[in-house]
């Protein structure tokens, strides 16, 4: 049993950094730099997003985690507190798909959350943890390393290559599917006993209620952003699904997490956001495909076949 809980600890060692690293290459493959400039013209839009996810969510979650502290076990609650800290998933794009939202209005508003993340996560991650130290310096190194230069790298080959872009943006997605995998039945499986723990207790309500409060602020920050943005529940799937690569490597970067509770937290809210945003996002892409008179086979509502929506 020893031996399987370090090979456990082994791969998710590698699989958080793998995964983090194929995600963000896929994503620059996937968002030229256009999708920037347009965003950034939008200020409006880019101020709305911002403040929902890194001063709503973020303060309005931590102070929720702190008044229930008592019903979150060991360093649950830091767990959660990261993750809120984090915004730009990657996942974000598929999610959009699904729910028939056009391309740039969330890959330009992803990119730019994930930039912020860099920049934000360092600064505030160490003053809103209470019991584990996270070194803000080597947040940030690792944050540059490990999604701001995959992401970057992934936007020159698509501007070197533009006729391979998609195929290489295939092969890192699949590579980040399959780190995905790995990685959740890793951290799920190496505290089995510790994830049934919480399966069972209140800590999924607050999962759900803090999932809940996200997509509220981003639903809200969608009525606020400019004429960019043409669907208003875009900004609320992009707020609710939380960046697991960037919470993942903050926790890895110095907090003393001997049992494993801090990274079980991260992958239990994206799991539970991921849970909660499918059956929305397909429901709504589907409502939206049929008033526009679209075919909606199951290839089109789950976004791997067909044009994209922009």
């Amino acid at each position: 049993m020893h031996t399987i809980d370090l090979l456990l600890g082994q791969l998710i060692s590698i699989s958080v950094p793998a995964f983090a690293i194929a995600s963000m290459l896929s994503m620059g493959l996937r968002t030229p730099l256009r999708a920037f400039r347009d965003q950034l013209r939008d200020r409006r839009t880019v101020l709305s997003v911002l403040g929902a996810n890194f001063v709503v969510v973020p303060a309005v979650g931590t102070l929720l985690i702190w008044l229930l502290a008592d019903l979150l076990p060991l360093q649950t609650g830091e767990g959660f507190v990261i993750a809120l800290c984090a915004a730009g998933a990657p996942f974000v794009l598929q999610l959009g798909a699904m729910a028939r939202i056009p391309y740039g209005e969330t890959a330009g508003p992803m990119a730019v959350l994930l930039l912020g993340s860099i920049l934000f996560m360092p600064l505030v991650v160490p003053f809103l943890l209470r019991d584990v130290s996270v070194d803000g310096w080597a947040v940030a190194q690792l944050l540059l390393g490990t999604m701001l230069s995959p992401m970057i790298a992934g936007i020159v080959i698509a501007a070197v290559w533009p006729q391979r872009a998609d195929l290489f943006a295939r092969i890192a997605g699949g590579a980040a599917a399959v780190s995905a995998v790995l990685m959740f039945l890793s951290g799920f499986g190496a505290h089995s006993v510790f994830v049934l723990q919480l399966l069972l207790s209140p800590v999924m309500l607050v999962a759900v209620g803090l999932v809940a409060l996200a997509f509220a602020a981003g639903r809200f920050a969608g009525d606020l952003a400019g004429d960019t943005l043409t669907v208003g529940d875009g900004p609320a799937i992009l707020t609710s699904q939380r960046n697991i690569a960037a919470a993942l490597l903050v926790a890895r970067t110095g907090a003393e997490d001997g049992d494993g509770s801090i990274v079980v937290a991260i992958l239990l809210l994206s799991a539970v956001g991921f849970v909660m945003l499918v059956p929305y996002a397909l429901a709504s892409g589907y409502l939206r495909r049929r008033r526009a008179g679209e075919q909606a086979t199951l290839g089109v509502l789950l976004g791997v076949v067909g044009p994209r929506s922009d």
